[in-house]
């Protein structure tokens, strides 16, 4: 007749499992699979957990879960080592489910898990009261500290004078195309740059302007906000013209 652990062993080789790939799966250290299979349950556990893993394998393995348990206390008692049946009120109410992480998986017991959730529960509501404190600090500070009134910054623009006979001269690039505005009076070159398709440019007129244009066909020109034509030039739509 087939021990415990001969049946344990078959039956993952019939899966195809190895026993690392099966210790992922229920959780269980790799070593306590190994000595199941052996038939050897001497583990330094209590026997609430060697009888939890032993359901949890068998379920794995797709046999029968309590029948095993059965066995177990069997191989158990004729050793001469009763199966002692911890109260659950000792180590609390503890599921050997195919998902459920055992302790043991990982080298530690319950009594362990249960301190460390407890310091992890303490030291969680400390950095709850830190981030508190740090909050209202920075409330207060921003109630009784104002912050001094900042002026937006704004675009810088060029102030004209506001002369009683200035004008408002609006070019708009019909197509890419150049401009250049020379102040007759002065001299000074108001702009000389290109214009993109549909750019809009203003300039405030005080005396005359003598304006090139690369090609009057692409401009279209507004002065106080009334479309003025630009004039023709003899030698083509490239030209300079004199705007009083």
């Amino acid at each position: 007749m087939q021990t415990i652990g001969e049946r344990l062993e078959e039956a993952r080789k019939r899966k195809g499992l190895s026993i690392r790939e099966a210790a992922e799966a229920t959780k269980i250290r790799g070593d306590y699979l190994q000595k199941f299979e052996a038939n050897s349950f001497d583990l330094d556990l209590p026997p609430l957990y060697i009888r939890g893993f032993v359901r949890s394998y068998a379920r794995y393995l797709e046999l029968d879960p309590e029948r095993f348990l059965a066995e177990y206390d069997s191989v158990v008692a004729s050793e001469g080592r009763a199966p002692r049946r911890e109260s659950r009120e000792v180590y609390g109410r503890v599921e050997f489910g195919g998902e459920a992480k055992e302790g043991a998986s990982t080298g530690g017991s319950q009594v362990d898990q249960a301190v460390m959730l407890k310091y992890g529960v303490l030291g969680g509501g400390a950095l709850v009261v830190i981030v508190v404190v740090i909050v209202l600090i920075n409330v207060l500070s921003s109630h009784s500290s104002p912050k001094p009134a900042t002026t937006a910054a704004q675009p810088a623009t060029t102030q004209q004078p506001a002369d009683a006979g200035a004008q408002t001269l609006t070019f708009t690039a019909a197509d890419a195309t150049r401009l250049k505005i020379v102040s007759e009076t002065t001299g000074a070159v108001i702009f000389n740059d290109g214009l993109a398709r549909g750019e809009t440019k203003s300039f405030r007129k005080t005396g005359t302007f003598l304006i090139t244009v690369e090609d009057r066909t692409k401009l279209r020109m507004e002065v106080n906000g009334r479309a003025t034509d630009i004039p023709q030039f003899a030698a083509g739509n490239y030209g300079r013209f004199r705007l009083d």
